[in-house]
């Protein structure tokens, strides 16, 4: 006779079920309209690996937007309150492997396990994989994990296999790896190498949530044990403590003495499964349902148009999205201009057609967003390394028939034509300070104040100020990011002033 699902395992399973089809449907369609999040946005790990550089300077790591700060902050709660609830209820990638994981058990019959004193170890390989990956992202400002992401390889499958190739051969080894390991092993990548369950795992430290086990009516028949997929042992201790535990509540639901054997606490006094449930599915979708309706988590980046009249445009900010005719009207060159200078003929590329696509219709397999970020920089002799970071900034490009500006604009920032300057104070002279220059590892960042970076460098303030081309009446004791706005500068553009 087939075992009946309990009510609380049917309703994690169409947790994660939902979540999975919603992520799955919003990698698809992000390839096929504009203003859909990819697959970076969505991912609450983004945050941990932009968290310095957001707190340094309020700036974020190329594709990851605000949505990444908040859903981490939710992380976060929930990881404090209910352990790694976020792993075995909400994360879709966790899902997928649940997936393969029951289709082994189908084929196999059986559920493998790793011997015992390598499965320790290899526990551990998660938080080395952490700490690599947010040490490499902080240092280099870039998502160094994303050649090698298989959440991302799965979410540009929709993009053909050729695309994924192109990009994330790596991360699509690893992807298919780990769904083929989770037939024999379940959840593998979750147990040894995923970095946001060693970040939850640090978070489940805090002992609020706990099953605990009633030794008096507990008939050691290990079904418990056997029910766990992360393979913890909950049998004989008195409390489940392992860092390992997703909140699942499989041994809970799978043991056979109906005596409250085992039961599931918070903060101390025993509270039943489904609110637990409620309360970890509440804070995660309610709090961000929440931000999304008042406008403070955006998914999507802010368009260029948009940036163009209130923040100031960077040539980073042009993504794969981004359509031709948007690009040139943001950025105020002629759209027959930037298709000449990218090398595309233009009659095969309407201005609606988004970067990304132009390959497609130009029989170009590797056509990269980057190729128009390195034509647009030449036009307006704006500095830019290429995403390789190994280009060497060329000056403005003539053209007989087309005036261009003799100043070129702020390094690696662009302001929109039509947008009015705000009025400012009267720069402090440069003279001689224009001769100074900061240490090539020297970094600026949006916590330090003019007073801060002049000792820092051996100078004066008025030569930090001079230097950076800021109004001579700043304030020289408060952190730089704080006084951008009303100073009509961004930090992007300090940092490149300062090494020049």
């Amino acid at each position: 006779m087939k075992r009946k699902i309990p009510g609380i395992q049917l309703a994690r399973r169409i947790s994660l079920g939902v979540i999975l089809a919603v992520v799955t449907v919003m990698t698809v369609l992000h390839q096929l309209l504009k203003d859909i999040p990819s697959i970076d946005a969505i991912c609450p790990f983004g945050g941990i690996e932009t968290l310095y550089k957001f707190a340094a300077g309020g700036e974020l790591v190329k594709r990851i937007e605000p949505s990444n700060i908040v859903m981490l902050a939710l992380v976060v709660i929930i990881g404090i309150v209910l352990s790694r609830f976020f792993c075995g209820w909400i994360c879709a990638f966790g899902a997928l492997q649940g997936i393969f994981g029951s289709l082994g058990r189908k084929v196999f019959k059986k559920r493998f396990t790793v011997p015992q004193k390598l499965d320790s170890v290899l526990r551990w390989f998660k938080y080395v994989v952490l700490v690599a990956i947010v040490a490499g992202s902080w240092i280099t400002g870039t998502l160094i994990i994303r050649p090698y992401d298989p959440w991302a390889a799965y979410g540009h499958l929709s993009a053909g296999l050729g695309a994924v190739w192109a990009e994330f051969a790596i991360g699509f080894i690893i992807l298919v790896l780990s769904l083929l390991l989770s037939m024999l092993y379940e959840r593998a990548f979750c147990k040894y190498v995923c970095p946001l369950g060693a970040f939850n795992a640090i978070l489940s430290r805090i002992p609020l949530f706990r099953i605990r086990r009633e030794a008096s009516t507990c008939i050691s028949c290990s079904k418990c044990d056997r029910a766990c997929p992360m393979n913890i042992d909950v049998m004989k201790p008195d409390a489940v403590n392992s860092a390992e535990c997703i909140a699942c509540f499989e041994c809970v639901t799978t043991c056979p003495t109906k005596k409250g054997t085992l039961k599931t606490f918070l903060a101390g006094k025993p509270v039943r499964m489904g609110i637990i449930a409620l309360i970890g599915l509440g804070l995660y979708v309610g709090t961000l349902g929440i931000g999304y309706l008042s406008g403070l988590v955006r998914f999507t980046p802010i368009p260029l148009s948009q940036k163009a009249i209130e923040d100031g445009l960077m040539i980073e900010d042009i993504k794969g999205s981004s359509t031709w005719g948007e690009v040139a009207e943001s950025f105020g060159v002629e759209p027959e201009r930037l298709y000449r200078k990218a090398g595309v003929d233009g009659s095969k590329v309407p201005p609606e057609t988004k970067l990304k696509d132009t390959g497609a219709l130009i029989g170009v397999k590797d056509f990269e967003a980057d190729t128009v970020r390195i034509a647009l920089a030449e036009i307006l002799g704006v500095p830019y390394a290429g995403e390789g970071g190994k280009l060497e900034p060329k000056p403005a490009e003539t053209n007989a028939t087309e005036p261009v500006a003799t100043e070129a604009p702020a390094p690696a920032a662009v302001t929109a034509p039509a947008a009015e300057p705000a009025p400012a104070a009267k720069p402090a002279p440069a003279a001689s300070n224009a001769a100074l220059k900061a240490p090539a590892d020297f970094a600026l960042e949006g916590t330090m104040t003019i007073k801060d970076t002049a000792s820092a460098l051996g100078w004066t303030p008025a030569q930090v100020i001079a230097k950076l081309g800021l109004p001579a009446d700043i304030p020289q004791d408060k952190p730089l990011r704080d006084m951008k706005d009303g100073y009509g500068y961004t930090m992007p553009v300090l940092k490149t002033r300062i090494l020049e």
